[in-house]
């Protein structure tokens, strides 16, 4: 109709042939440049998805790294798991149970090795950029999704993001939350294309499983129900277009919860696991926290990120550009309406994790970011001459960023000393000397922690049990293949803690070693200044600890670690 309307001829929608001479001309002209810039942009999403693949590929090299401190022990429960202890009661921590599934899991298809816990890492990663693409293609195009999803594969790269190759923060719950939200997500968008009751159950799904994870992950529930309600296609009645999708999806939120529930009740695990998750955890959260301190402390953190992260910028600004477009309009496309949503969500999440900001908690607004970021670059900078300024001086800061923190060097010197320890070119006791050192009074120590976890294989039998009074080298039940001897695996879960539970008292812990008598008892020198830190570096004077050394004799100092041996 609009040709007939530019011929002139809207009525019969014929075109004359007066008309057709002079039309020819100007088609021939648009339509090489049309093409031509489909062209760019398609090689510019092909060249975007590369580098996003070649992200993830370097990602890998980090099998050749020790486990950090939360993935130590994290293994080693999953080790007591599979030789037949119980979750809470033999083994105590106090995250709930799918970090210990996933990883028992993982261990169980890949292989009992430390190359496991780096491959769950980039499984996940990888997964989560296949989403974000997916997610980022339906809501807008293929550079649009292929931007969303290198910026989100070469932003978060371990390497660049944090100190000793980003070890300490790999494969942690916000890991895999993020994958599970991820899911959840692109399920939405396809019940935004299609009315199917099944995408809506996939929402609550995938919403459940993330708060196994950690039960404040259930905030990103109702926000991917807002979304799926603000951005609907359909119209009609409000039981197809409402209430059933929203039933369908709490049913799916509860199967996994009620799966692992019904997992627990079966084992008499329900006491133990309230205990860890709902008491601990609410005492945990509340300690040190109150709402000025931790407002102030949380945007410190949030603007020293927007300030050194090319990720948090591109995405704050992105947040602000789609803020005004909602002003100004009352209306924003669906991606950074999603991008919005799930990124307040992550906000909530972090929040509810309490005090400690921790930089794992800041894992799951990764994803978000690269969402708001891919709109501000190609969607939003379509518009006006202004919209382009603001992404182009977006894109400028992003790469002074990068090079004034030295993104390449820094990437490319760990990727280069892992494959190296892989290939078998550099000497392994140098290589763990760059994690954490060596008998430098720092606390934690990769090479300290594989000599001990080593000694005490040699020196043990499968059958023996050993406990260790530490935090760091919590690995040694994992490493060593050697149950512990007692449920905690932290020291700081019964030195120097208020949780009203006479249970949590050194002096009980104490008393059950005296009865179990476990192989080897292990002090670590943690070289905190805190009051637990001073209090576990002086154990051995206390006096409930001097009468169960009673039995023992000094066998063997490993760096931080004195080892007791059991007498004959």
């Amino acid at each position: 109709r609009r040709l007939a309307l530019w011929s002139g001829d809207a009525g019969s929608m014929t075109t004359p042939s007066s008309v057709q001479g002079r039309k020819r001309p100007i088609m021939s002209e648009l339509q090489p440049s049309r093409i031509g810039f489909s062209r760019h942009r398609s090689a510019l999403a092909m060249a975007l998805t590369a580098l996003a693949a070649i992200a993830l590929l370097v990602r890998c090299t980090a099998i050749a790294q020790p486990l950090g401190i939360d993935q130590s022990l994290w293994a080693s429960a999953a080790r007591g798991l599979s030789r037949g202890q119980l979750l809470y009661r033999d083994l105590w921590e106090q995250r709930p149970p799918g970090i210990y599934l996933v990883y028992v899991a993982g261990f169980e298809v890949v292989g009992w090795a430390v190359a496991t816990v780096a491959w769950l890492d980039c499984l996940a990663v990888a997964a989560t950029t296949v989403l974000i693409w997916a997610v980022a293609r339906s809501l807008g195009n293929c550079l649009t999704a292929a931007a969303a999803a290198s910026l989100y594969a070469v932003l978060t790269m371990p390497a660049w993001l944090y100190g000793h190759g980003g070890f300490l923060e790999r494969s942690v719950c916000e890991t895999f939350i993020v994958v599970a939200v991820g899911f959840g997500a692109w399920c939405a968008v396809r019940f935004r294309e299609r009315l199917s009751l099944a995408y809506a159950f996939a929402v609550g799904l995938a919403a459940g499983a993330a708060a196994v994870l950690k039960p404040n992950a259930a905030v990103y529930f109702p926000v991917l129900l807002l979304w799926m309600v603000l951005y609907r296609h359909q119209v009609g009645r409000p039981s197809i277009v409402f209430a059933r999708p929203l039933a369908v999806g709490v049913l799916g939120a509860t199967v996994i919860p009620a799966m692992t529930l019904a997992w627990l009740w079966r084992l008499g695990l329900i006491g133990d696991a309230r205990t860890a998750v709902i008491d601990f955890n609410r005492f945990y959260v509340a300690q040190g926290f109150t709402v000025g301190g931790y407002a102030l402390d949380f945007s410190k953190a949030v603007w020293l990120r927007m300030k050194t992260d090319p990720l948090w910028l591109a995405g704050g600004v992105g947040t602000l550009a789609a803020s005004w477009e909602l002003v100004r309009n009352r209306r924003v496309s669906p991606l950074a309406g999603l991008g919005i949503l799930w990124g307040g969500a992550s906000a909530v999440a972090i929040v509810v994790n309490g005090a400690r900001l921790f930089n794992s908690y800041f894992i799951q607004a990764f994803a978000p970011l690269a969402l708001l970021s891919a709109w501000l670059l190609s969607e939003f900078a379509r518009g006006t001459h202004r919209r382009r300024l603001v992404a182009v001086a977006t894109g400028v800061l992003m790469i002074v960023m990068l090079v004034g923190r030295q993104y390449p060097t820094r990437v490319i010197e760990w990727a280069r000393a892992d494959l190296d320890l892989l290939r078998g070119r550099t000497d392994r006791v140098a290589y763990l000397e760059r994690f954490g050192g060596y008998e430098n009074q720092r606390g934690y120590s990769a090479r300290a922690n594989d000599e001990l976890a080593r000694y005490v294989r040699e020196h043990t039998a499968p059958d023996d049990r050993v406990f260790l009074f530490g935090i760091s080298g919590a690995g040694v039940y994992f490493a060593s293949d050697r149950l512990t001897a007692h449920r905690f695996l932290r020291v700081n879960f019964f030195v120097a803690t208020d949780f009203p539970n006479p249970r949590f008292r050194l002096g009980a812990v104490t008393e059950d070693l005296v009865a179990r008598r476990p192989r080897y008892l292990i002090f670590e020198r943690l070289h905190s200044a805190s009051e637990m830190g001073k209090a576990v570096d002086h154990l051995t004077q206390e006096p409930g600890i001097r009468n169960l050394l009673s039995g023992y004799r000094f066998e063997r100092q490993i760096e931080d670690f004195t080892l007791f041996r059991l007498l004959d």
